[in-house]
């Protein structure tokens, strides 16, 4: 039986395991129906940090080609970032060719990846898929050439989006709508699903009768994380506790915030239950994987108006949409549902109500349905 080639530079790893869950978890589906090989180049330097638990089972093969990054600077007149993409490149292509039985289909998470692999699709007449969620697509014309661009847009046969936003703007970009498909990420609801919240608060060692505003996603002024500090900095009630998941940046000194490290995806549903509110001020989304996670556990959101996001949550049923940027505003609704337990449960007795209605099995079907349409 042919392969399916799934190629992606954000899957997980036992040094890694908070990488590319919802990657993750949509290969082990297909995986039950498709012959997956995944490849996923891994940088040198990776190999050297400290491994953890295992992120899950893995029910597919997976190749971790070596490649060296050297950033995105310019060092003596060359241009690193060029360097590390022809390194990745060469060290993707190796893999690929490592394959004895070349793949029935190429599948591509992400623009960038099925830009690097057309010549390999091109050369050896390989139906391509491409499964877009960017928030934003302005770096392509920054790092890719118009022929480039051209080049890919004639060799994909298909690109799944996560949200209309992202269909829009690739037909903005030259990609015919009639090779499209929005099918937005979802979750297992068998994993994420709501617990007792007084036992996963005293899990984290939290006091249960204290009000916990949650936080999971990089920590860089996209995601806002230290808009969040600013607004409970405001409310200056030591009931009130954030607890932020993740890293990649500096947070505001607080005395009222819990950081944890990165986690594997199938320990976050402990620490989502903890949370009396998820609070994402994002400023952009394609769609965002954690909301769809808080939700599945049942817990209120407030997120971002003017952003994809808006598709995710029904202002006043479900959670609250917001200015990310206004401080006071981001205050003003974690103080509603503080003040609000009743609310609260509204929120999340709607949320309970909406569960189960596209899982990710079925998102992984009507994926597949796709595949078989094109593969050879």
């Amino acid at each position: 039986m042919k392969s399916i080639a799934v190629i992606s530079h954000n899957y997980p790893s036992r040094s890694m395991p908070q990488n590319g869950a919802f990657v993750y978890n949509l290969v082990q589906e297909l995986g039950k129906i498709q012959n997956i090989v995944v490849i996923a180049p891994f940088k040198i330097t990776d190999v050297f940090k400290r491994k953890g638990k295992d992120y899950g089972p893995e029910s597919c093969k997976v190749i971790r080609p070596l490649y060296l990054s050297l950033g995105n600077r310019r060092f003596l007149g060359l241009n690193l970032h060029k360097l590390t993409t022809w390194s990745h490149n060469w060290a993707r292509n190796r893999a690929l060719n490592s394959i004895v039985n070349k793949p029935s289909l190429i599948y591509c998470h992400f623009l960038s990846t099925g830009i690097s692999v057309t010549p390999y699709v091109k050369k050896n007449k390989i139906p391509m898929i491409i499964a877009s969620g960017e928030s934003s697509y302005s770096h392509i014309h920054s790092y890719y050439s118009k022929q480039e661009i051209v080049d890919f847009f004639d060799v994909t046969d298909f690109i799944i989006c996560v949200s209309a936003s992202n269909q829009k703007q690739l037909e903005k970009l030259g990609y015919d709508p009639r090779k499209m498909k929005v099918l937005p990420n979802t979750v297992d609801f068998t994993m994420f699903q709501p617990k007792a919240k007084d036992n996963a608060k005293k899990a984290l060692g939290i006091d249960t009768d204290k009000f916990v505003v949650g936080f999971i996603g990089h920590f860089i002024e996209r995601k806002g994380p230290n808009r969040i500090i600013k607004a409970i900095s405001l409310l200056n009630d030591d009931k009130i506790t954030l607890v932020c998941v993740g890293n990649g940046g500096a947070l505001i000194e607080n005395n009222f915030t819990q950081i944890i490290p990165p986690v594997p995806n199938q320990k976050l549903p402990d620490i989502i239950n903890a949370f009396d509110v998820f609070v994402l001020p994002t400023l952009s989304e394609g769609h965002c994987n954690v909301i769809e996670e808080a939700k599945a556990c049942c817990v209120p959101i407030i997120s971002s108006k003017g952003t994809t996001v808006e598709t995710q949550i029904e202002n006043g049923y479900n959670g609250f949409l917001i200015n990310p940027l206004d401080i006071n505003e981001i205050k003003e609704h974690i103080l509603i549902l503080f003040k609000n337990p009743e609310l609260r449960k509204k929120m999340s007795n709607n949320l309970r109500l909406d569960r189960g209605g596209y899982s990710l099995n079925a998102r992984a079907a009507s994926i597949n349905e796709i595949i078989e349409e094109y593969k050879k």
